[in-house]
């Protein structure tokens, strides 16, 4: 039971314990993780909290309760398990404030990674609309830093991953990692050099150097935050594709953080040295632009320069033209082309990776192009076998999917089997009818998960095959689900979906009737053999029994009337001649065939469905000359039918079960 009596249980709370009036039974409630310390000494012992409640109805209360808690969690596969926390501590991963608060942040960082290198590189220090959304963004990091102080952190444990709870050590946590790097960045630079009152900009330089730490911001939030990982789980995210996006936009940003940086030196540099804006001022008055008094023509400027210089082009129509010029620009080199290199590598494998299937597929077909030509095979063949190997390019993705399956979860693997195959295995009989059996456990309220943890297994032991055109196949204990493509069964065409070979589970091979296929387009199937679906019955057969029963009920209904017909019909003819010459009726003996499937159709019923009475009940369609048989006659066939049930018991003719005898057969009064 997850009790926890202060004084001598196990399991304690992972915060601190409030105060106790002494006889206080602290009972822990589940929820996402469980630690064991040692017990508190100076809290009661549970010897001495039980002679406080007296009698112990309280305790009993309290245990039964949490036995019941216990038995939901258990009910709900919970795993885990976690202490009460205090009201005023953040758990970051549960909390919808805090997702609202991440969020928040997210656009303030937005502006810190986009506006503030601006603000820092190319605009003058002055009072306007940039700056109050400046200290408005200051304003939520200050707020950010103190919820810091009270948001829970992930720590790992010989148990796995669990929230820590406790404040002392959160907050000691975090004056470790971030609260000297969140603490610079809120310096309010903006207002110290509003209220220097210097009015040359070049003396609030380093003001401006140091503002730049806030871009610093940018690898926290890559860091801790898990925006992007929450947004995963609720959709589908092509992941090749939004990391090629991820790695333009980094050369981007990173292209806009070096401009701004490079149009910086402009400001950092006295006006009396040459800088490499003159070249450009140059040739733009020529046109009447006056390119050093607009931010936006120095940010082309700059940003033109970074770029060429990220991308190896090499300098252009202007470079450094000074000594700080040139530290930066090499600073601007090294950097630029380290990320260039690194993306141009992660971009090459990504796109290797989205093409693996195709080249794979174009390796494998010059490899089967070189044996064609080198075993000098006739031209027809080869045609025939490219032909099926370009049709067969899709079995692969099959091959994966089960790859996909074996990573995950066994009930993973069941729901995802079930929703991959269902369509499929629905069609065969008696897995329709253990899918219908578990749609009336579920509507019971009943879990069904081990059952569809047999489909699952089921479902893997499916094995993709595929045949070329014109291509002639049968079946002896092995069932085919056709998926793609139109083939001949007898003479009969069927397409996408068809099933045949139910028949796969009878032990006796003399008792399947073959089917004989012919491929009329290329067609891939799903066959499943009797010795590996055996092999999942016999596996499942004690947690799930069903299947067994439900298979063992149509091998009955489908072997019977098969042995009945190969083995009895002869003695069952002979008995009725006989009979019908001993007591002069005719009609038996000229209507032997049709007591035969009529003994067949109802001798069925009364096995396996257990119905004593079936025969009594014949099927209108089965009834011929009924007008000439008489009512006396039904008696004499209800013997008969049991003389052919002991013969053929005699001849090894196998009916599970011993059925009531049968009493008597109204012909003349069909259901």
């Amino acid at each position: 039971l997850p009790l926890n009596i202060r004084g001598t249980a196990s399991a304690t709370l992972l915060e601190e314990p409030e105060p106790t009036n002494g006889n206080e039974v602290d009972v822990l409630k589940p929820t996402s993780s469980l630690r064991s310390d040692a017990a508190e000494s100076t809290l009661p012992t549970f010897s001495a909290v039980t002679e406080d409640l007296g009698t112990g109805s309280r305790a009993s209360a309290l245990i039964k309760e949490e036995r019941m808690q216990f038995m939901i969690m258990r009910a709900q596969k919970t795993k885990n398990f976690v202490a009460l926390k205090p009201w005023y501590i953040i758990n970051p991963d549960s909390s919808g404030l805090a997702n609202t608060w991440q969020l928040l942040t997210m656009f303030a960082l937005a502006f810190v990674g986009l506006v503030t290198p601006v603000q820092v590189g190319l605009l003058k220090v002055e009072f306007g609309l940039l700056t109050v959304l400046s200290l408005a963004v200051d304003l939520v990091y200050v707020i950010d830093m103190v919820l810091q102080f009270f948001t829970s952190y992930p720590r790992r444990t010989a148990r796995g991953v669990e929230w820590e709870v406790r404040l002392p050590r959160i907050t000691i946590h975090y004056l470790k990692t971030w609260f000297i790097l969140d603490f610079v960045t809120l310096i309010p630079f903006d207002i110290i050099a509003l209220t220097s009152g210097v009015d040359d900009v070049k003396e609030l330089n380093g003001v401006k150097a140091i503002r730049v730490l806030r871009l610093v911001k940018l690898f926290r939030v890559l860091k801790t935050s898990k925006f992007t990982h929450k947004y995963e789980i609720p959709y589908s995210i092509p992941y090749q594709q939004v990391t090629l996006f991820k790695f333009l936009l980094m050369l981007i940003l990173v292209c806009h953080w070096l401009a701004c940086v490079w149009a910086l030196t402009l400001q950092l540099v006295s006006s009396d040295l040459p800088q490499w804006i003159d070249e450009v001022e140059a040739e733009d008055l020529e046109f009447g632009i006056q390119t050093r008094d607009s931010p936006v023509s120095m940010y082309i400027a700059s940003f033109y320069f970074c770029s060429y210089t990220m991308t190896s082009v090499g300098y252009g129509d202007f470079g450094p033209r000074n000594i700080l010029e040139r530290v930066v620009c090499t600073v601007i080199v090294m950097v630029s082309g380290l990320l260039w290199a690194y993306v141009l590598g992660q971009v090459c494998a990504i796109v290797a990776d989205m093409n693996a299937e195709s080249q794979g597929f174009k390796q494998k077909m010059h490899h089967l192009n070189q044996m064609m030509h080198t075993q000098s095979i006739p031209q027809e063949l080869q045609r025939r076998v490219r032909s099926f190997f370009l049709h067969n390019r899709n079995q692969m993705l099959y091959v994966t999917q089960q790859q996909l399956l074996e990573n995950m979860s066994p009930q993973l693997q069941a729901e995802v089997c079930t929703a991959l195959t269902l369509p499929w295995l629905e069609k065969v009989t008696f897995f329709g009818q253990f899918m219908r059996l578990i749609q009336t456990l579920e509507t019971r309220g009943v879990h069904t998960m081990r059952y569809r943890a047999c489909i699952a297994d089921i479902s893997r032991q499916l094995l993709p095959v595929a045949f070329a055109q014109q291509e002639s196949f049968d079946n002896v204990q092995e069932l085919f689900i056709l998926s793609k493509g139109l083939v001949a069964l007898n003479s009969r065409v069927e397409g996408g979906g068809a099933v045949w070979g139910e028949d796969f589970v009878l032990s006796d091979t003399s008792l399947i009737r073959p089917v004989a296929g012919y491929a009329l387009t290329y067609i891939e199937v799903l066959m499943l053999t009797r010795e590996r679906f055996m092999d999942v019955i016999e596996r499942r057969k004690l947690t799930c029994p069903q299947l067994s029963m439900i298979v063992r009920r149509y091998c009955v209904r489908v072997a019977v009337p098969r042995a009945a017909s190969e083995q009895g019909l002869e003695v069952f003819a002979e008995l009725v001649k006989a009979e019908g010459e001993r007591s002069g009726c005719k009609e038996l003996e000229y209507s032997s065939a049709w007591l035969w499937g009529l003994f067949c159709q109802q001798l069925r019923c009364c096995l396996v469905l257990g119905h004593s009475d079936a025969c009594q009940h014949p099927h209108p369609d089965r009834v011929r000359h009924r007008e000439s048989l008489c009512l006396e006659h039904c008696a004499l066939v209800a013997e008969l039918a049991n003389k052919i049930y002991s013969c053929c018991r005699q001849r090894n003719v196998y009916f599970p079960g011993q059925p009531k005898r049968i009493s008597s057969m109204n012909p003349l009064n069909p259901p």
